[in-house]
């Protein structure tokens, strides 16, 4: 008997679906495509998130006719529905009455009607016009059982991640005067002494730019935290609308774009819904490392769904990329069950026939006949369907945790050269992979005993509380590994008053106050013990022990950096504590993981072929691995010890090969994880 989700009211198990627009399509049409989709075993689809116009199709004269005829039809044939809100794609009708809700560029000018996403959410018109469509959606259906969840609006700050604008600027300084209170305390956190920006009253705050010389980074940070809050009001406010209806109508946003503050959002929703096209990572070697996506998300997400996980081709008007070819379907859909999601609904059924995504494929080709691509998905589905509800009851097996809050991703956007010289917040992840490794992306107080490694590529912008966690973690038994800008900049971006690594230090046992980008070639570190080299990038910060009990394990190899320290090493509680003063960059990070003999979780099941990955769920007594080679040549896996085949019940060790595109899930009984069944 399955277990059922509180909120949703449905099994908890994998659940499998498709993203549908029946409003495309002959109304003929609609029993035929549905029972495909059962016959496939589908359970639901998603549908209405680019519709205002069916609903609305001119103001305040609402038609919900034929979404009463979809959910009817749907429910004939055992469908649940995920409904979205239509408020990213705005009719003409609205544009026309209020020209004004339409998004502005720098330089004032308007952006044309006839895209999508193109919208000034400060615009008291647009929010009042898509809190009514909202509210009449969620009066409609939030009761509605044959409704699963709802989707608030789609991919926030797909397209358009800025916004401008006299009611823009009004918007922003309103926000500044609720952050600030008095004009001063906005001076000094933004510096404005410096040539002479001091301001009397919050009417003189401006948007951060166009401007001759450089913009002030502090006042750029602070309109990314503007434009963050503003999009989680937005979507809080859709979400709230819904459940004053229905407390318990589950809702959901799907891979909101920068700038937002994710656990924030995340933490409000009851699910995340991700989408994953396979094809924007640019080749089979870079799909491992495109699946770390899930990282950013899965920490804070209740529930992790894919709405929309690549069916076939994917492209637009300005590009056509590769078409999924035979397995790669099975192979990306694994991927995503192995990173944690727990309903996977692929886009779209059917390739439409007009307009900007044409080259967009579907399940179904343009003329609606069964192919390839349904088959493989149906072929899938029903391998997994004995498992669903075991595998369901499992979660990721992530040992690191890679730390990093809202403040410190806007260290990155606000100062340029930082991604250019030590790399962005993601450095590094192509070593994990090769490691056999998983993460998830948190902030620091979030940390728990779930993870053995703590790392901080960029160590700027930490407070108090975060060094007060991160010490509690190595004092547990965590490894922390800090890397550069430790101390450099607080959380406004501000060189703080005390020697870098400033609080920190505590925990490191060193200084890091000398630091110096390097143009000539790329540096070098050198093992004391006369161990390997590695590259090093081009920044480099002078690591000196200041407590008992560090010890320097690489120096620079390098001109007058030579045999200055770059990497240190202590103990601390019953953990360890790195301090890497370069970029941790794939070759430093795989070459610290050997030399500092850091930990690795049970890893039954390894491959070393690039393109090719192992991810592996655990809980309820079960432990999961799916092998996975998204490449074009042969991967050969090492299983190390019995493992047993999920699709033949056959016992497996030792080596075995994956042919191109195609997959194995071997399982094995885990009695220590019996608890997760229940959490």
């Amino acid at each position: 008997m399955h277990g059922k989700d509180e909120i949703l009211g449905i099994d908890k198990r994998l659940h499998f679906g498709v993203c549908y627009y029946p409003d495309h399509w002959p109304q003929e049409r609609w029993a035929y495509d549905m029972q495909l989709m059962r016959d496939a075993g589908l359970e639901c689809f998603r549908w209405l998130e680019g519709s205002w116009t069916l609903v609305e199709p001119e103001e305040g004269g609402f038609d919900f006719s034929l979404v009463d005829a979809v959910l009817e039809c749907a429910d004939r044939h055992g469908l649940g529905v995920i409904l979205g809100t239509p408020t990213y794609a705005v009719p003409a009708w609205a544009v026309e009455r209020y020209p004004d809700i339409v998004a502005r560029r720098r330089d004032g000018s308007a952006w044309y009607h006839g895209s999508r996403r193109c919208w000034d959410y400060t615009n008291g018109d647009y929010r009042r016009l898509c809190d009514r469509v909202v509210v009449e959606l969620a009066q409609r259906y939030a009761k509605d059982s044959r409704v699963w969840a709802w989707q608030v609006d789609n991919e926030m700050w797909c397209h358009l991640d800025e916004l401008w604008g006299e009611g823009v600027e009004r918007a922003f300084q309103d926000w500044c005067r609720q952050r600030y209170h008095q004009p001063e305390a906005l001076n000094q956190a933004w510096g404005l002494a410096f040539w002479s920006r001091q301001i009397a009253h919050f009417g003189q705050v401006t948007l951060p730019g166009p401007t001759p010389a450089h913009l002030n980074h502090h006042q750029v940070a602070d309109y990314q935290r503007f434009l963050s809050d503003l999009a989680i009001g937005f979507l809080f406010g859709q979400r709230d609308a819904i459940k004053a209806v229905n407390p318990q109508a589950a809702v959901l946003h799907n891979c909101p774009f920068e700038p937002i503050d994710r656990p924030r959002l995340l933490e409000g929703l009851d699910i995340y819904g991700h989408d994953h096209y396979p094809a924007f990572a640019g080749g089979a070697a870079g799909r491992p490392q495109m699946g770390l996506n899930y990282g950013r998300f899965r920490r804070y997400a209740k529930r992790l769904w894919v709405v929309e996980q690549q069916a076939s081709q994917v492209g637009q008007t300005s590009y056509r990329l590769p078409t999924a070819p035979p397995g790669d379907l099975s192979v990306s859909a694994l991927q995503s069950i192995g990173h944690g999601c727990d309903l996977l609904a692929w886009f779209r059924w059917r390739s439409y026939p007009a307009a900007q995504e044409t080259n967009w494929g579907g399940l179904l080709p343009h003329w609606g006949e069964p192919g390839r691509h349904y088959q493989e998905m149906s072929q899938l589905i029903a391998t997994l369907r004995p498992h669903a509800e075991a595998i369901a009851a499992t979660v990721p097996q992530v040992s690191v945790a890679r730390i990093c809050s809202f403040d410190q991703y806007l260290v990155h956007r606000a100062e340029g050269w930082i991604a250019d010289r030590i790399g962005g917040p993601e450095v590094g992840r192509g070593a994990l992979i090769s490691l056999g490794l998983n993460e998830d992306q948190l902030r620091a107080t979030d940390l728990d005993g779930r993870y053995q490694v703590a790392l901080v590529p960029h160590a700027a912008a930490l407070s108090l509380a975060d060094i007060r966690a991160l010490t509690a973690f190595a004092q547990a038994g965590g490894v922390v590994i800090i890397g550069p800008l430790a101390g450099h900049r607080d959380a406004q971006l501000h060189a703080p008053d005390q020697a870098p690594p400033g609080d920190l230090a505590a925990l490191t046992g060193t200084s890091n106050a000398e630091a110096t980008t390097w143009d000539e070639g790329e540096l070098s570190l050198h093992e004391i013990n006369g161990g390997s080299s590695v590259s090093a990038g081009h920044w480099a910060e002078i690591i000196q022990p200041v407590s008992e009990g560090v010890s320097i394990c690489a120096r620079y190899a390098t001109g007058w950096l030579a045999g200055r320290g770059a990497v240190s090493q202590r103990s601390f509680g019953a953990g360890r504590v790195i301090h890497v003063g370069v970029a941790l960059a794939d070759p430093v990070l795989s070459w610290l993981w050997t030399e500092c003999a850091l930990p690795l979780p049970d890893q039954p099941l390894r491959v070393f072929t690039l393109g090719a990955e192992v991810l592996t769920r655990f809980g309820g007594g079960h432990r999961y691995h799916f092998a996975l080679n998204h490449g074009e040549a042969p991967a050969v896996f090492e299983v190390r010890r019995m493992l047993t085949d999920l699709a033949t019940g056959k016992l497996l060790t030792g080596p075995f090969t994956l042919e191109a595109r195609s997959w194995r899930v071997l399982h094995e009984a885990d009695p220590s994880s019996q608890a997760l069944a229940s959490s």
